[in-house]
Parts: structure tokens; C-alpha cells; sequence
């Protein structure tokens, strides 16, 4: 069936539903990490801010040299195993057994075997989501006929991990609980996650295994061309290179949001570390609220465009979000918070539709693969340093843990709280506007009359 044909017949609820749920397990897969692994480390396995910093970066830092192997070799590997699925799943298995590993605290004596079994662990996770996240990317354009059903996936992937999200701060602390808390309780609750995980992978399998994927989705010069003139070529493409500063920015200044959250939901609100839905969940709702506006804002002003608007929007709603937060004004955490995500939301899908458009305008170069684990080592290389940076302000302010509310802190923390994030959110507006100056005309291959004729 042609490329025409399908999209006129719509992309079908059975694959859209099947993509969801592969979002959904990713992000019941990762976001535990940054959002609750710093805390961890520091209050119940007893290790320094600085160093327990270190462990989250140090794992993203081998990202950065061997990401771009690993996405080149998930295409390789596909080509090997007759599709990215299989690949995919595989992958996704491998994430289901690492997840309890990074909440377990061995019975280890020595503080140098701890930090090195954490790392382990982190790099052996790192890999495993680099394999899932580009397979999981690119089957987007394998199963859609066009730019404007390949948003549509994007989407969908996106709304499950949205919707997971919500559910995993709703949930999380009541599962600890009932795990027995402390560290008991946060094993137990990762076993719980990895039953959803199964579940969700499940479902993705099932729903997508028969759907046939376009046309040269996976070329074989491209995967066999070598490693060092892929990365070249790659390095050549300079607005990819800029969407990657931009990427790097956004994941440093989430990665800082999300390692300081605890702390301030502590020190600032008088919060349990633990119960994050005040913090996180307005922007986790706005995240969900917004995603359905994803397609519509990206048919009306392009990934430009909405990139360049939704940063600077991004930015003022986090500095509102911040205020609200510092002054213990409630309200207004909850609406800038919204407003932030529903922003984020729309910037996210536009950024990884740009990532894929800007790499399908370089015919005939690297792999997809290859440009893809590029794309998922500056997203980790980010979150990584926001555990750095935050960990490192935390220790230069002075902070142990079980340090007692004082106002002094209140004040310290607040700083970090907006410093962090607000830095790298500057540093993505400058490089989005970059982008534009590099990037080529935006190639579609919808046909106009088709895009507003299908609905979502």
C-alpha cells in the first residue's frame, strides 16, 4: 500500500494505543532515577551530595563516548534480528531487571565497592535505554506513513509517559510505605514498577508486531558505513549539532528541577521528601493537558516556530513557578507550574520531530541509529549534569544530610532552586534561535489536504 494511501486511512488506534503503552514503560523505566536516586543516596545509603552527584553523572559522561556506537549498532542489530522491534523489547527486558538493582543498597563496608556498584549499575541502565530510546524513536517513522502520523506517534509515546509520570508521583509514596519504607520500601516499590513494565511492553508488542513498516526503513549502507566517518558527517551537520546544545540545556536545567525537588519540598514547603505531587504534579498535569495541542501548533508554525516561542514561554512560566515557590504561595506554584508544562509538552514533541526532520534533510549520510544515539546521549549528558550541578550547589552551601529547617537554608535552597534550572533554560532559548539560522527548509511529505482531513 502506498505511502498516500495509508495516510488517507489514518494511522489506527490499535498502533497509536500499542505506542503509548511503549512510552508508558520507558518512562516507568527512567524517571524513578533522577527524580528519587539522589535523595536516596544521600539519606539512606549515607553518601555525600557531592558524591552521590558524581554517581549519577559519571555513568552519562560514558554516554557521551559510546551512545553514538550503541545507536550506530541498534540499527545493525535490527537489520540482524528483521526489525528495531524485537530490538526494543529486548532492550526493555534488560531495563526491567536493572531498575530494583538501582534502589538496593548492598551490604558493602567500604564506601569506594558502594560507589562503584551504583556506577555499574548506572551504566549498564544508561546503555539499556540508549538501545530502547533510539529502536523506540525510530519505529515512529518506520510505522507511520508521513511527518504528520509520525508526530501523531511521537505524541502518543509522549501522553503515556505523561500519564505514567503522573502516576508514579501519585503512587510512589504510598507504595513505600507500604513496602515498609526506607530502603525495604523503595526496593518494593520498584518490584511494583516492574510489573507495569511487563505489562505495558506487553501491550506495545501485541498491538504493533503486524504492522508493516515503510518502505527503506532501515538501510543497510547507511548502518555498514564506518563508525568514524559517521561521526564526522554528523559533526559536519551543524544544525543537528546546535539541537543538541539545545537538548543538553533542557536536560541539565529538568535534571536540576528534579534532583533539588525533594529538598525543597522539604526545606521550603515543610513537605515529606517523598510526597513530590505538590511540586511535580502541576507540571506534570500541564504536561498532559498540553500534548493534544502538539500536532495543531506544529501544522500552524512549524518546529521552528513553536520552538522559539515555546522556550521564552517556558522561561518566564519557570521563573513564576519558582517565586510561588520560594514565597510558599501556593496558587501560584500550581498555575505557572501547569502553564510550564503545558509548554514543555509542546516544545518536547516539536524538539524530537526538528531532531527528525533536521536528520532525514542529510540523505545519504550516517545511520538514523547513529544520529539518534546522539540525540539520546546529550538527553542523558543533561540530566546528568543537572545531578552534578545539584549535587555540587548543594554541597557548596554546605548541606548534610538531616540538616534541621532553618532560614538560612530555606534562603540556600531557594537560590539553588532558581539558579540551577533558570541558567541552562537561557542557554537553549540562545541556541533554538541558532538553529533557526542553520537549519534547512523544513522538508514534509504530508500532503496538506490529507494532514487536515485526518484526525487524531
Amino acid at each position: 500500500m502506498s505511502s498516500t494511501s495509508n495516510s488517507r486511512r489514518g494511522i489506527g488506534l490499535m498502533r497509536l494505543g500499542g505506542y503509548g503503552a511503549a512510552g508508558s514503560a520507558n518512562a516507568l523505566g527512567h524517571t524513578l532515577v533522577p527524580m528519587l536516586l539522589l535523595y536516596f543516596l544521600t539519606e539512606y545509603v549515607h553518601l555525600e551530595p557531592w558524591l552521590a552527584g558524581i554517581i549519577l553523572a559519571a555513568p552519562k559522561f560514558w554516554d557521551v563516548l559510546v551512545d553514538m556506537p550503541i545507536g550506530r549498532y541498534s540499527d545493525q542489530l535490527a537489520l540482524r534480528a528483521g526489525g528495531r522491534l524485537r530490538v526494543c523489547i529486548w532492550s526493555g527486558l534488560a531495563l526491567m531487571v536493572l531498575l530494583p538493582l538501582t534502589f538496593f543498597h548492598p551490604p558493602l563496608t567500604s564506601k569506594p565497592l558502594l560507589v562503584a556498584y551504583y556506577v555499574l549499575v548506572q551504566i549498564l541502565q544508561a546503555t539499556c535505554y540508549t538501545v530502547s530510546g533510539v529502536t523506540f524513536l525510530a519505529l515512529a517513522g518506520d510505522l507511520a506513513a508521513d511527518s504528520n502520523q509520525r508526530n501523531k506517534l511521537l505524541t502518543t509515546g509522549n501522553l503515556g509517559a505523561a500519564l505514567t509520570a503522573i502516576a508514579l508521583v501519585v503512587c510512589v509514596p504510598s507504595l513505600v510505605r507500604l513496602g515498609g519504607g526506607g530502603e525495604r520500601g523503595y526496593l518494593s516499590m520498584t518490584l511494583v514498577v516492574v510489573l507495569a513494565m511487563a505489562f505495558m511492553y506487553s501491550w506495545f508488542y501485541s498491538a504493533v508486531r503486524n504492522t508493516p513498516v515503510q518502505a527503506a526503513a532501515l538501510s543497510q549502507s547507511s548502518a555498514e558505513m564506518s563508525l568514524r566517518d559517521g561521526i564526522a558527517a554528523v559533526l559536519r551537520h551543524r544544525a543537528f549539532v546546535v539541537l543538541v546544545i539545545v537538548i543538553i540545556a533542557l536536560g541539565t536545567a529538568g535534571g536540576c528541577m528534579n534532583s533539588l525537588m525533594a529538598y525543597e519540598n522539604q526545606y521550603l514547603l515543610g513537605r515529606r521528601a517523598e510526597d513530590l505531587f505538590l511540586l511535580a504534579g502541576p507540571v506534570l498535569i500541564g504536561s498532559l493537558l498540553g500534548l493534544p495541542l502538539a500536532v495543531p501548533v506544529l501544522r500552524r508554525l512549524g518546529d521552528n516556530g513553536t520552538l522559539r516561542i515555546g522556550f521564552l514561554v517556558t522561561v518566564a512560566a519557570f521563573i513564576g513557578y519558582w517565586a510561588g515557590l520560594a514565597s510558599g504561595l501556593i496558587p501560584v506554584v500550581m498555575v505557572a507550574g501547569a502553564i510550564y508544562g503545558i509548554i514543555c509538552s509542546v516544545a518536547g514533541v516539536a524538539l524530537t520531530a526538528a531532531v527528525l526532520d533536521t536528520v532525514k534533510s542529510a540523505k545519504g549520510g550516517p545511520s538514523l541509529g547513529l544520529y539518534l544515539g546522539m540525540f539520546m546521549s546529550a538527553q542523558k549528558l543533561g540530566m546528568s549534569l543537572g545531578g552534578v550541578v545539584s549535587g555540587g550547589l548543594l554541597s557548596l552551601i554546605g548541606y548534610q544530610a538531616g540538616s534541621p529547617a532553618t532560614v538560612e537554608l530555606h534562603h540556600r535552597i531557594a537560590a539553588l532552586g532558581l539558579l540551577g534550572p533558570l541558567l541552562p533554560l537561557l542557554i537553549a532559548c540562545v541556541a533554538i534561535w541558532m538553529f533557526g539560522v542553520y537549519s534547512e527548509p523544513r522538508l514534509t511529505d504530508n500532503n496538506p489536504a490529507d494532514s487536515c482531513a485526518e484526525t487524531f
